[in-house]
């Protein structure tokens, strides 16, 4: 059974009183889904992978940049390396990077 069969089905079942109107919904309900509409659970473990991988970012950020003083702040920032770079960039930080503005920064995304 397709999608639009089932919505079909539970629409009729419930006999909304006009079946142009149950037409719209399933056509609705199926336009929706065809646009890669997924499970809740799927979505739910999706951002907790995406979450997972967001914690293992700031934790090699955290270790591996390299720590150096510019104008007297303390700072992070990646030495060239294209690993952090990378990590940098995917967490929207800059380069180099203050530690409070890092950890704000962190702060302001925690989920």
């Amino acid at each position: 059974m397709t999608p639009s069969d089932k919505l079909r089905e539970i629409a009729e079942k419930h006999k909304f009183g006009y079946q142009g109107y149950v037409d719209h919904v399933v056509s609705e309900y199926t336009a929706l889904i065809s646009e890669n509409y997924v499970e809740k659970a799927k979505y739910d473990e999706a951002v907790r992978h995406r979450d997972e991988l967001r914690e293992a970012l700031i934790d090699m950020v955290s270790q591996f940049a390299y720590r150096g003083t510019y104008e007297g702040r303390e700072n992070l920032h990646t030495g060239g390396l294209s690993a952090l770079e990378s990590a940098f960039d995917a967490l929207g930080l800059s380069d180099p990077i203050t530690i409070l503005d890092f950890d704000a920064a962190i702060k302001n995304t925690d989920g």
